[in-house]
């Protein structure tokens, strides 16, 4: 295994001369809904209805397309194909996802390979691999294979949630959100030795094993060099229900050990708010960025000090919306959207975007620029590779946002 020392080496810049040092507190739970925003009324989206719910968005390796996952009944999911080549995406294509490999969630994160010859949507056991040509084709054999885990889910409607590819595409990391008796209920990292493709185009994958986080893992993304998979875990003691006032944490993962040994890939951990669920890295992996989704709060991490100093990393706490989830970049990283879902239905709480300034966050100066309206629900984002627009999933109003990035302030 590789120690702590030796994936610090790598993360040797520090934030001192960028002034970003100071005494930052952890928000605790805050089970109700955040402080209104005003309204941001000149921000340009539009909206596309799907014939379902979305959740899981990543744009092809073209500007012209985009994919989607679509929860369309219990038994049916499929990952749609839409064509952005016009600011309000149009869909084009629908890929049956087997109802076999599925539950009452449906196919739900999706990504695409560093290749971009294929989008990898995590689901039940493991993922769904469909080939990108054939899926904007409309091609009836489009899903040319499937990945199944080691642990997979405990029960009906629990499932993988997250699906993560190495840069070099030869590994994927699914976050099993609930794991299963094998790890005590505990959620966990399934990783599998991606073989791509085969002489009909197939792909499959060998199911190295697995490592136990905390409970409910949910977000993985990995840092720039892609050698440490950070991962969210919403509890870390056993959660009773859905929505609980127990604090989770980021974990640090090293990984070279996570693609031969899983159990021993495991760095760091940090605690982070409650409910942490997704996270993003800025480009030069100096700083991981989560939603606190039960804390009403976005947090900014020092990622050199997540290694060497776990308890003196956190470097920002800003309040955004109500239960924010989903996180992305604009604007060339000086912009934070947040997907407050408001998805336990507060009193006087309101869904959208938060517009958070980032600078301004890692200074301790008030940060957020307002709030973008929505549907019910947005969960995830894509930007599109180019920045110039960023899509929304609506979950619960079946519907795909396109953001103006221009038009944000």
């Amino acid at each position: 295994m590789r120690g702590p020392f030796s994936i610090s080496s790598r993360l040797t810049i520090s934030l001192l001369s960028s002034g970003y040092v100071r005494a930052v507190s952890l928000p605790g739970c805050q089970l109700t809904g955040a402080p209104q925003q005003k309204t941001l009324n000149n921000v340009h989206t539009g909206q596309l209805s799907v014939p379902g719910s979305p959740f899981g968005l990543v744009y092809a390796s073209q500007e012209d397309t985009a994919f989607v996952s679509l929860d369309i009944s219990l038994v049916n999911s499929t990952l749609g194909v839409l064509n952005t080549s016009t600011f309000t995406p149009t869909l084009i294509n629908q890929v049956p996802l087997q109802a076999g490999h599925t539950n009452s969630e449906g196919a739900l994160g999706i990504t695409l390979t560093h290749d971009g010859r294929h989008v990898l949507a995590s689901a039940g056991p493991g993922s769904f691999v469909v080939d990108v040509a054939r899926a904007v084709a409309g091609s009836p054999d489009a899903v040319v294979g499937a990945l199944n885990g080691s642990v997979g889910p405990q029960m009906p409607g629990v499932t993988a949630i997250e699906v993560t590819v190495t840069l070099d595409d030869e590994y994927a990391f699914v976050s099993q959100e609930y794991g299963s008796t094998q790890t005590g209920n505990r959620g966990d990292i399934d990783v599998f030795k991606l073989h791509r493709p085969s002489a009909n185009g197939s792909v499959s994958g060998t199911a190295i094993g697995y490592l136990t986080l905390g409970y409910e893992v949910v977000g993985t993304v990995l840092s720039p060099d892609g050698s440490i998979l950070y991962a969210t875990s919403e509890n870390t003691a056993r959660a009773g229900t859905t929505n609980v006032t127990t604090l989770g944490s980021l974990s640090i993962i090293d990984v070279e050990t996570l693609k031969t040994d899983p159990s021993n890939a495991l760095v760091s951990n940090v605690t982070a708010g409650c409910q942490p669920v997704r996270n993003i890295v800025s480009s030069d992996g100096k700083v991981v960025w989560l939603t606190a989704r039960g804390s009403n709060h976005l947090l900014a991490f020092n990622a050199s000090k997540l290694v060497s100093d776990p308890d003196d990393a956190l470097l920002a706490s800003v309040e955004v919306g109500t239960s924010p989830v989903g996180l992305t970049f604009a604007r060339n990283e000086s912009r934070i959207l947040t997907a407050d879902s408001n998805r336990f239905n507060y009193t006087n709480a309101t869904t959208g975007l938060s517009v958070v300034d980032v600078d301004a966050a890692l200074s301790g100066k008030p940060a957020v620029l307002g709030r973008i309206p929505t549907g019910l629900f947005p969960r995830e984002f894509a930007a599109s590779p180019n920045g110039n627009t960023i899509l929304v999933a609506d979950n619960e109003s079946n519907e795909v946002q396109v953001i103006d990035v221009s038009t944000l302030p």
